[in-house]
């Protein structure tokens, strides 16, 4: 009788534990990404609006793990969406980067980006207001971000307007970089008596 007491026990005890590591390997393999924006500036603007509507990641394939399919461990873009969002990026510099989103993702290696921008309209000193077609529904970079469980990863794009605006035939073509990239890591803390 006590060897099925004990047997049942253990039974128990496995399963808690077992139960336990799939909750926290599920739940704590995550770490927070925010993006944001600047720019390089340009001569004879006094505003640059850039309309944002969502912005994409594509993961390299075979790291981190997660049961969400769209992910997952195989890798691939996900579709992020923001409230759309209007920038005056004009001035903006990496102190006072604009924050574009802030997201929770499954810890791994991120190695495309694409902000997607529905509308840039400028404010030119002697043009006056005008709406630019846009070259690119999003812009591009591609560079390896590795987001790591318990921290949260700032990225900062920076778009150079000197190159992106075409004057004349009135074309924005988003050309950015990351300009910067840094990590706040999250370490759990143990509470002793």
């Amino acid at each position: 009788m006590k060897t099925k007491y004990v047997a049942a026990v253990v039974v128990i005890i496995l399963a808690a534990g077992i139960g336990s590591f799939a909750y926290y390997n599920e739940t704590q393999n995550t770490g927070t990404m925010t993006l944001s924006v600047a720019d390089a500036g340009i001569s004879g603007a006094t505003a640059v609006y850039i309309t944002f509507s969502s912005f994409s990641l594509h993961k390299a394939p075979g790291n981190g793990s997660s049961s969400n399919a769209s992910n997952s461990s195989n890798g691939g873009w996900t579709n992020y969406s923001v409230s759309t969002k209007t920038i005056n990026i004009l001035n903006i510099n990496i102190s006072n980067a604009s924050l574009l989103g802030k997201i929770s993702l499954t810890a791994g290696t991120y190695t495309m980006f694409r902000l997607y921008i529905t509308k840039v309209t400028v404010d030119f000193t002697s043009l006056g207001n005008v709406t630019f077609t846009l070259m690119s529904p999003f812009a591009f970079v591609s560079k390896a971000i590795t987001i790591s469980a318990h921290s949260t990863t700032n990225v900062v794009f920076d778009f150079n307007l000197t190159q992106d605006l075409n004057i004349t035939s009135k074309v924005f073509t988003p050309l950015i970089v990351i300009l910067s990239v840094s990590v706040l890591a999250f370490k759990n803390l143990e509470y002793r008596k």
